[in-house]
């Protein structure tokens, strides 16, 4: 059991690894998609072979009925989804082959790696350790992306930091998360090991700096969103330390607005200002349209995982009357609407009911979950290979902290 549990701990350095891409027998894989069939493999085995006992209890139920009616909502999605979708160019998109890939890689496969954390990891100590995993591997993540930044394409083209992802947004949702996490292990002084602290320092200080050059506005809204909301929690439980948490409060919103006041003169805050020629927000506003516009046509089923992009430019013209200012779009910015569009309403109501179960008791996790559906009310934290991942984690780490009354 011990090499299972070194490699579950270590295994937020392996979320990157979906970047290899390969095929086995014509069927499309990545590098941490066998990574995770391995790790589930390999617990599977040492439970079958040393007769271990399921971590079956009442809560661990109900988190797991919320994840089956996602996997029951996907499945769906994807078995009704169609065999080609004519697209305005002429090409035909391949929707059921690209439905079964997005299935197998962002719904099952993460699913997998959850149930092998809800059961290898046992108490509040290695959910620290695994947490502190992924923080030091975002701050990794962060340092490689200065890296590209530098010698080779780390920018995208209005020089915004993005590393190795496709947007610079995709590595504002990864190291957000990672943010509220860092801060709570080091001002929560979990370590007595001042390596650690040093530690946690430095890769709060990377995590941030990484941020700010993503100039991700809904990346920093939800950092500091989640730190309100934990401040305000605070305020509400602690009334006798009303002065020094209103301080706090007073800090965070002078942070937030010294931040948003050193963009505002950029080319990219008066772009997200502009609601009439094409900016980020004028194009979020027509994707929110057509987004609304399947959910009225798809109410139970959706679109089918990963078919959101094809939808939408088949019915975006229709929807909005004139072609849409921007054609590729993979996701609907949202991610409740990105549950439901990809996994129906079955897919909606797990999501719903994770918050829920989430919020039974107060654990510290509970704040890069926070962070997570903030910004996923402008963007997609979820639907995504190691973003799929990090949800997970944070679920499992709440599920296993609340069990423990931590």
């Amino acid at each position: 059991m011990r090499i299972v549990r070194a490699l579950t701990i270590l295994s937020p350095f392996f979320y990157p690894a979906y970047l290899l891409r390969f095929k086995v027998a014509g069927i499309p894989f990545t590098g941490l998609e066998i990574f995770t069939y391995l790790l589930f493999g390999l617990w599977l085995f040492e439970v079958i072979r040393d007769h271990r006992n399921i971590v079956w209890d009442k809560l661990t139920r109900h988190f797991w009925l919320a994840t089956f009616l996602l996997v029951m909502g996907a499945t769906i999605g994807a078995a009704l989804s169609p065999i080609g979708i004519l697209l305005p160019d002429g090409h035909v998109f391949e929707g059921r082959q690209v439905a079964l890939g997005i299935w197998k890689g962002w719904v099952i496969a993460p699913i997998l790696y959850f149930a092998v954390l809800t059961q290898v990891l046992r108490t509040p100590e290695e959910v620290r350790r695994i947490l502190r995993s992924f923080v030091y591997s975002a701050a990794l993540v962060g340092l490689v992306a200065h890296a590209l930044a530098i010698f080779s394409d780390g920018l995208t083209i209005d020089f915004r930091l993005k590393g190795f992802f496709d947007s610079a947004n995709y590595l504002a949702l990864y190291v957000g998360p990672a943010i509220l996490l860092a801060i709570y292990f080091l001002f929560g002084r979990s370590h007595p090991k001042k390596v650690w602290e040093y530690l946690d320092l430095t890769s709060l200080s990377i995590l941030i700096y990484t941020l700010l050059f993503t100039q991700s506005y809904a990346g920093i809204l939800a950092v500091f969103g989640a730190l309100g909301l934990f401040v305000l929690r605070q305020l509400i439980r602690t009334p006798r330390q009303r002065k020094a948490i209103g301080l706090a409060f007073a800090i965070l919103i002078l942070a937030f607005l010294a931040i948003m006041a050193t963009q505002i003169r950029t080319p990219k805050f008066q772009q997200f200002m502009d609601f009439e020629n094409r900016s980020s927000t004028s194009v979020r506003l027509e994707i929110y349209q057509v987004a609304l516009n399947l959910v009225q046509k798809h109410p139970l089923v959706g679109v089918g995982p990963g078919l959101f992009q094809a939808n939408y430019q088949v019915d975006a013209p229709l929807v909005l009357g004139h072609a849409p200012m921007e054609w590729n779009m993979p996701h609907p910015h949202n991610i409740f609407l990105g549950f439901w569009l990809n996994a129906g309403l079955l897919g909606l109501v797990s999501f719903l009911a994770l918050l829920v179960l989430a919020h039974r008791r107060f654990t510290y996790p509970l704040i890069a979950l926070w962070s997570i559906v903030i910004h996923g009310l402008f963007d997609m934290p979820f639907w995504k290979n190691d973003l799929a991942m990090i949800f997970w984690l944070i679920i499992a780490a709440i599920l296993i902290l609340q069990k423990e009354h931590k």
